[in-house]
This record gives C-alpha cells, structure tokens and sequence, in this order.
C-alpha cells in the first residue's frame, strides 16, 4: 500500500515537473499595443452608479480593480466585487482591426456575455452585446475625464427599433487621485480631493481640484453633485459603523 501511494506520489510530482517545462504562451505584440490605448484602466476605483441623470434616487456604490494579465493570451481584467451588473470584465483584442471584445460575467450568473466595438476618434470606447440579455445592458460605453482620473461607464438596454436608452451610469474616481481622503479646506466635488477653484451652480458655491474636473462637472453638474451627495452618505454610514 505504502508502494502504490509512493508511486502516485511520483507520478504527481512529475507532472508537476512536465507543466512548469511547458513553454509559456507568446504574447501578441499587436493585441498588447492595442490594449495599451486604454491602459489608463488599470488600477483601483470606486464609484457610484445612477439610474437617473442627476439624482440620487436607486443609486449604488462600486468598486473596481483593472489589472493586466498574460496568463491566456494578453488581456485587461477587471473585478467588481459589488458590482450591479457585473462581476468581472475581460478586455481582449478582437478578431477585425482595431475592435476590441469585452467578456462579462453577469454579477447573477449565467453565460459569459460578449461585446464589440471600437475607440471613436475622442477615446471613447462604444461596445454593443452579441446577442444582448433581458436585464443586462445592451450596449456600454467607457471614457475617461479629469485626466484620466475619472472614469464613466454608461450602460443602456435595447429601445425601439435602433434605439438604445439609459440603463444606468456609473462614475468613478481612481483611488489615490485624492477621492476619500479627507481635507480641512474645501473639498473637490469630483474627486474628494483639495478644492483649489471655485464653481458656482443654481447659486451654491463648489470647488474642484483642476482644470480637468472644471471640465468635467461643467459638462454635467446635476450629475456629478448627486454623485457627490451619494459619496458623502456612503461615506457617514462607513463611519457610523465603526465601533
């Protein structure tokens, strides 16, 4: 008995051996620079999704982590552990020049979804769903502002004919870009961070860190001060709940 469990034991070892020999799939240069147009991905974010532009109605908190990966060929993985819609997202190269394929996991289960498309000439990356699900958005877009230090995800379902309507939004603020860090002066209403420029909407005074998020709550304010309002109880409860 001894012998036979020694042996088994061998074989085991061996194989182990044999698998780490085996030559590491090459990765593809071309596939690589594409994926290196959206890079800015990577890294950690926290955001909060909102059904309704500009309210805090139905709203949720998310979080995401982009990283690359060359296990299976090369890739940008994405994991959202609190995500509405998705668990995780994988970004490859697809299969015509210059598309892009993202496969998703549904947060509820179920088959991978599969999603194409191409960055327009303004870096926004515009997806639509092979065959789209009941519940799931039908279409996604993904761009960036604030240098780079924010991110918008739009999610929209499938309308009449051609149409696409809004499913949801989902912004993001990079960690480490001064979101939830806390200041004494004014605070960024984009990104938490140190408000340096003041910015007047419907009379109220508000600040943001730089000219990027100037930009951006300029294109948007009813958006990004729900979003802000959001952040901020998100923030209250998480400090209710420390002992």
């Amino acid at each position: 008995m001894k012998h036979r469990a020694a042996t088994v034991l061998i074989v085991l070892l061996a194989g182990l051996l044999w698998a780490d020999d085996k030559p590491k799939p090459a990765i593809d240069p071309a596939a690589q620079k594409q994926l290196e147009k959206i890079q800015q991905l990577v890294g950690q974010w926290k955001g909060v999704g909102q059904p309704q532009r500009g309210s805090t109605k139905d709203s949720w908190v998310e979080e995401a982590d982009w990283a690359w990966s060359f296990e299976k060929g090369v890739a940008l993985v994405g994991k959202q552990p609190k995500g509405k819609y998705f668990s995780a997202i994988k970004l490859v190269r697809g299969q015509q020049d210059g598309e892009y394929e993202l496969i998703a996991t549904a947060t509820g289960g179920g088959e991978e979804l599969r999603y194409t498309g191409k960055l327009d000439d303004d870096g926004k990356l515009l997806l639509v769903a092979a065959e789209p699900r009941e519940g799931l958005p039908a279409r996604i877009s993904i761009r960036f502002v604030a240098d780079g230090d924010r991110l918008l995800v739009l999610l929209e379902r499938k309308g009449n004919a051609d149409q696409y309507v809004r499913l949801a939004e989902v912004g993001y603020t990079r960690q480490g870009s001064g979101f939830g860090k806390g200041s004494s002066g004014p605070e960024c209403v984009v990104t938490g961070g140190a408000g340096t420029i003041e910015v007047m909407h419907n009379g109220v005074k508000y600040y943001v860190c730089c000219t990027g998020c100037l930009e951006y709550f300029k294109e948007n304010p009813d958006e990004i001060i729900a979003e802000y309002k959001i952040r901020k109880e998100e923030e209250k409860k998480q400090r209710q709940a420390k002992p």
